[in-house]
């Protein structure tokens, strides 16, 4: 799973909080994401097959506790990769 953050200044692959999402998906065992990225705040999670709602929940409550409330889902596509 990979994380990018961005703002007005630029990509920044280091970026804590996504670090910690990361590592919460992991142990909750939702490893079928290709991406996750913020964008002020914004996250997108670009899944690499169709999610269940479960797991949509999960990410929402993760992200909550980040003190962030947006979310957009995608399906990895081609032109993705």
């Amino acid at each position: 799973m990979k994380i990018l953050r961005t703002d007005g200044a630029g990509e920044d692959y280091a970026n804590e909080r996504l670090k910690i999402v990361r590592s919460t998906l992991n142990y909750f065992s939702i490893n079928h994401i290709h991406l996750l990225h913020d964008h002020k705040g914004t996250l997108t999670v670009v899944w690499e097959k169709l999610p269940s709602v479960d797991d949509k929940k999960k990410i929402v409550e993760i992200w909550e506790t980040m003190c962030e409330y947006e979310i957009n889902h995608k399906l990895l596509t081609l032109s993705d990769l």
